[in-house]
Parts: C-alpha cells; structure tokens; sequence
C-alpha cells in the first residue's frame, strides 16, 4: 500500500511539473505574439480546481495524463470581433509555427536543466570493479587470446568504454546501452589496477567484448554477468547494520554496532567472509564471537534455511552490513564537476540521451526491436515512486529522462501531437495555403488511432511487467 501511494505522488509530481512547462512554452510564445489564450490546463476532464485570472481560466484536470492550451480560434467556435486580430487562425504560419514548437522545446530545455542541476549535486557513482573472471565468458576469453590475466592485482576498474570515460556500473551502463542500440558487435573496455589506498595504477589493458549474445528485447538478460564484467565483492568490515526482529540474529540478541570476530572459532576478516560462513550451514547451530562496546561476547544462533538462486539450500541469519561513508569511500567516486563543468556534462548528456531515443525509435519503427519497451502511465507512475524514494539525483534523473522523452514523442510527425501541427505547416509554407479541414480531420482520426493502439500496448506491456514483478 505504502508503494502505491509513493508511486502515485511519484507520477503526480513528474507529471505535473513536465506538462506544466510544456503547456507553458506554447502559452508564453503566444502571449508574446499578442493572442488571445482562453484556457490554460494541467489535466484533462472534469476541472478539479480553476480560476480566471484576466482573460484566462487557469485550471487543474481530474486526468493528470496531459494538458493544454485553447486560443481564440475561429475554426473552434465564435470569436469577438475586437479579438480577430489576435485569432490563432489569423496569425502568420511562422507565428503558429513558434507556438507550436515552444512545448517541446521547453521539455529538452527542461530535461537539460535537470541533468545540470543532478551533476552540480555532485552524483556519487560506485567504481566498477572486477577481480575475479567467470570460466567461458567473453571476458575470460578476451584476457586469454591477450595471454593476460587478473591475478596480479586483486581489484581492476573499468575507465573507459568505447572511447569515454567511465566513473562507475551506471555509467558502464549507459555506454553497454548506447552501443546495443546502435547495434555494434563489441564494447571496447579499458580496465586498469586499483588500489582502494593508493588508487588506480599506470597498467592498462584493453579488451573487445563481443556483444552478440545480448538482446535489447530480452529485457531480464544479466547483460554484465554474461560479458563476465562481475561486480567485485568489496570488502567492508564486519561490523553488523540492520537485524530483523524475528530473526536468527534478533532472537539471539545481536545488535547493530557488533563487530563480529569468529563464526565457529573461525576468524572473520570481513563481511564477505561471514556470509559465505552462513550460508554454508543452513538449518545449523553456530557460535558467534562479536565485540560490543570493546567488550567480547558469544551468541549461539540457530540458522534458517532458505532456497537460492540455484535451487540449493543455504543458511540465513537475518542480519546486514553496516555501511558507512567512511567504508564505502574507497569504492565509490564523488563526482564534483563544479557550475561549467556540469553544464558541459548535462549537455553531453542531454545529447547522447536525445541520439539513444532517436535511434531506438527509429528500430522499433523498422521491427528491429520489440515494442514491448513502450511503458505506460503504470510504469512511469512505479518509476517515479521509486526515484523519489531513493533521493534526490535519482528523482532528478528520472524527471529529466521524461522530459526530454516527452520532447522527442511531441516532436514526431503525427496528427494530433505538436509534430503533426508543425507538419500541416510545412505542407502550408511548401503549397501557399493551408492544409484544408477535411484533410486536416482525416489526419487527426488517424494520429488519434495511432496513439490510442500505442497507449493500449503501453498499457498491455505495464500489465504484463506488474504480473510478472
């Protein structure tokens, strides 16, 4: 229930402030060419709040799926003589042009000013670091065929791939992403040693990773853990975080703060080695030696036994890590990039963003890829609960992801959206007249069929992502 309600404030506040600015650069575009706008609308349906101010009634829709903005129009109903001039029909076509352009360009402008301000909040991103191979994967082969291997360092950061830089598994990422998309056969990796005192190190190997075995339409493929780029276990101390209530650990009374010493007369060096302990003995009775308050003590636990990912049983003290920024540090990367430098990041960002979609929308058009990747109002709405949840980055990031999304979806060439309008235009400006009303009605009936079978599959996909978790 929690979920739902985060979920729905989530989508309440995302939406409402992208369709808030997108209805506003059509209404101050108009207002500086002097025409007349009847109504401005952040919903659709019945108004659940308006008010008139000067010769606008502003308003809230009960639908938060959308907005707009109604100008005097003589094509629409009557309008006052004294406001002929000021007509939206009577206006130029470079005129209606720019006020049609206003909504989705404000929406990329937008999304650019949300990704500058998410980098000057100075994003925490965690090294990707790897210090062991799985046998048979790409990787693996790739270090064999250059007679390499990673032993002699027992952490490697990835720094580069395809040529930029890399600062952590997001980033990583975006780049694996970036060339599924554009459908190259390999990513090209540069990793080097790291050492979590002295950092990275001079050594440098380069390494192609073919990408054939990975699939934009297999949406639950472990894209990482098939290329063999395995997330490095980092060794945090063992020092005890959360323990839940009805669990061996809370039963047997440990708290968070415990430092645990010995599992079984076995010393524990960190976290990683604890939990390998545990869950070789499910359903066990082991001894803990924990210090508290610089003070030994033993706890006797007696372990749960649970299925894992393989199907085999392993034991469970129901108990997590205590992570603190201090630990963490070494692991992760601060990225400060400061007023310009984030500017410069953001637009670097916005841009490959803004190619990512074009060129996705491009092979869903094509039947390259899958149309199982549209998602609806139900996922955006889970997405936004979840990123307002996780902070402030996540939420920025999401936020401008949908704007610029929203942007780009506005821009296409089809009736009933901004691109269709900006179509009929460009027809006007080529021929000399406008397009005529039948015409223009015909393409309004089939934009209206084509998002309506878009929505219906975004909606089916939202369905079957939910039933399936």
């Amino acid at each position: 229930m929690t979920s739902v309600l985060w979920s729905l404030i989530g989508f309440v506040l995302m939406m409402g402030v992208i369709v808030t600015v997108h209805e506003w650069g059509h209404f101050q575009v108009a207002r500086w060419f002097n025409i007349k706008v009847t109504r401005f609308s952040v919903g659709f349906g019945k108004a659940i709040f308006q008010r008139r101010i000067g010769e606008t009634d502003y308003q809230i829709g009960a639908i938060p799926l959308g907005g707009y903005v109604k100008f005097a129009d003589e094509r629409e109903g009557d309008v006052a003589a004294e406001d002929l001039p000021r007509a939206f029909n009577r206006q130029s076509v470079y005129k209606r042009i720019a006020v049609v352009s206003a909504g989705p360009l404000i929406n990329l402008i937008l999304a650019l000013g949300v990704f500058w301000l998410m980098f000057l909040s100075g994003p925490v991103e965690v090294r990707a670091l790897i210090n062991s191979v799985p046998p048979s994967s790409p990787l693996a082969a790739e270090l064999e065929a250059q007679n390499q291997n990673l032993d002699s360092s027992p952490l490697w950061q990835i720094t580069e791939a395809d040529g930029e830089s890399i600062q952590g598994w997001k980033s990583l990422h975006q780049a694996l992403l970036k060339a599924l998309i554009a459908q190259e056969t390999a990513l090209q990796i540069t990793i080097q040693p790291y050492d979590p005192v002295t950092g990275l190190q001079a050594k440098s190997l380069f390494l192609n990773l073919p990408l054939a075995s990975l699939s934009l339409d297999e949406e639950k493929q472990p894209w990482f853990g098939m290329l063999g780029l395995k997330p490095a276990a980092i060794a945090m101390p063992a020092v005890v975080g959360r323990v839940l209530a009805d669990s061996p650990a809370g039963l047997a009374g440990l708290r968070e703060g415990d430092r645990i010493l010995a599992f079984n007369g076995t010393t524990v060096q960190h976290w990683q080695d604890f939990v390998a302990m545990v869950q070789a003995r499910p359903a066990e009775q082991v001894t803990l030696k924990i210090e508290r308050a610089g003070v030994e003590q033993r706890y006797e636990l007696m372990l749960n036994s649970v299925r894992g990912a393989d199907g085999k049983a392993i034991g469970q003290a129901g108990v997590g890590v205590l992570v603190t920024e201090e630990a963490m540090q070494p692991y992760v990367q601060n990225l400060d990039y400061g007023v310009w430098g984030s500017l410069n990041e953001a637009w670097n960002y916005s841009r490959s963003m803004f190619e990512m979609s074009l060129k996705m929308l491009q092979r869903v058009i094509f039947g390259d890829i899958s149309l199982s990747h549209l998602s609806g109002p139900l996922s955006i709405a889970q997405y936004s609960g979840e990123a307002i949840q996780s902070g402030w980055i996540s939420f920025l990031s999401l936020l401008g992801l949908l704007s610029l999304s929203v942007g780009i979806l506005n821009l296409l060439p089809i009736p009933v959206l901004d691109g269709g309008h900006l179509l009929y235009y460009l027809i006007e400006i080529v021929k000399g007249s406008p397009v005529s009303e039948n015409a223009m009605q015909i393409g309004q009936m089939i934009g209206l069929f084509v998002i309506m079978s878009l929505t219906f599959v975004a909606l089916f996909n939202d369905l079957i992502r939910i039933s399936h978790g």
